[in-house]
């Protein structure tokens, strides 16, 4: 069985609308943020029988000619602290399988931090060489998968830009959900954040499309992968 790890439900709505119109059989778990959740994810797909383990969700761009929408199916996953350190290689098949799938999508280092990385952070990471892509889960979610015995990989689109910030007030809480409500809410009060909110919203919709297609597009070879599982190196 094949897992698909969503930290966020934004990032799973349109893959869960493809799945049901294909009749797969994959688990998809709405992770949430950070290492502990994305850690819990990964121990609920092994107890429940994965054979592979993908995760699937926005990020941010290091490398500043990365757009709105653009792929990175990372070759390796590392941390925002230890650069230079040890990084632990996606399952080379897997990574080729979603790269197969989407051609178009660039392989270098996923970086991955603690917090919303903004512009300055960002380019001081692009500065370093420590990876092209940054999120808040992918070298942990790898940790847990490979103690596991499971191959891993992970795909990750372009959301913010490498000069671009992303407000506070938009982080998910900690189970992965954004309240449109609560920030909508707070518009009579800052009216001046309405720009940026539909542009996000936007720039959400088109990161939320194209990883849903690039998904649906490898899964038939993903689950054949999975039925066929490959041992796991650290």
């Amino acid at each position: 069985m094949l897992a698909i790890l969503c930290p966020m439900a934004s990032e799973a709505a349109g893959i869960r609308r493809a799945l049901a119109a294909a009749g797969a059989d994959v688990r998809l778990d709405i992770a949430g943020i950070g290492r502990r959740n994305i850690a819990a994810a990964v121990a609920r797909a092994a107890a429940g029988g994965a054979h592979a383990i993908i995760t699937a969700g926005f990020g941010g761009a290091l490398d500043p000619a990365l757009r709105t929408g653009d792929l990175n199916i990372a070759g390796e996953f590392r941390i925002a602290d230890a650069p230079d350190g040890r990084a632990i290689p996606a399952d080379a098949r897997l990574a080729a399988r979603l790269r197969a799938a989407a051609p178009d999508a660039c392989s270098g280092p996923s970086v991955t931090v603690a917090a919303l990385a903004q512009p300055e952070w960002k380019a001081a990471l692009w500065q370093a060489g420590a990876g092209v892509t940054v999120n808040m889960e992918d070298y942990w979610a790898a940790d847990a998968a490979a103690d596991a015995g499971i191959p891993f990989a992970a795909i990750r689109v372009v959301l913010d830009t490498a000069g671009q910030a992303l407000p506070e007030y938009l982080a998910p809480d900690d189970a992965g959900s954004v309240r449109p409500a609560r920030i909508a809410a707070t518009l009579p009060m800052h009216p001046e954040r309405a720009p940026e909110l539909v542009r996000l919203a936007r720039q959400s919709r088109l990161a939320q499309h194209r990883l849903a297609d690039a998904v649906i597009g490898a899964l038939g070879a993903l689950t054949l992968a999975a039925d066929c599982p490959a041992g796991v190196a650290r």
